[in-house]
């Protein structure tokens, strides 16, 4: 059994639908099975669109992709990317992400 991501990437085109509604939900459906999202205890999926035409989405609203500023590993990558069938991506944080 694959272990549950800690973030994806997938591509914007992945969006389906009319409106802001329909293709947030669209994301959404695919996010949350794959990051393991459980509503029942308030956790939902926190979807930023980044340059390149892809999207960064995790379970927490503060997480970044690359270590901040302040941190001694400021710029380096916190999660580990492991390619996937149609363009997903699943990232899993680096152990020094989890300290």
């Amino acid at each position: 059994m694959t272990p549950t991501p800690d973030a994806l990437f997938l591509p914007e085109s992945f969006k389906q639908g009319r409106t802001q509604y329909e293709r947030l939900h669209s994301i959404s459906r695919i996010s949350d099975l794959i990051l393991g999202v459980d509503h029942n205890n308030g956790e939902r999926s926190w979807i930023r669109v980044q340059p390149g035409k892809h999207l960064f989405i995790t379970k927490d609203p503060h997480d970044t992709i690359y270590f901040p500023t302040t941190h001694p590993l400021a710029g380096r990558p916190r999660y580990d990317w492991v390619a996937g069938d149609g363009g997903i991506r699943r990232g899993y944080l680096v152990p020094e992400a989890k300290e």
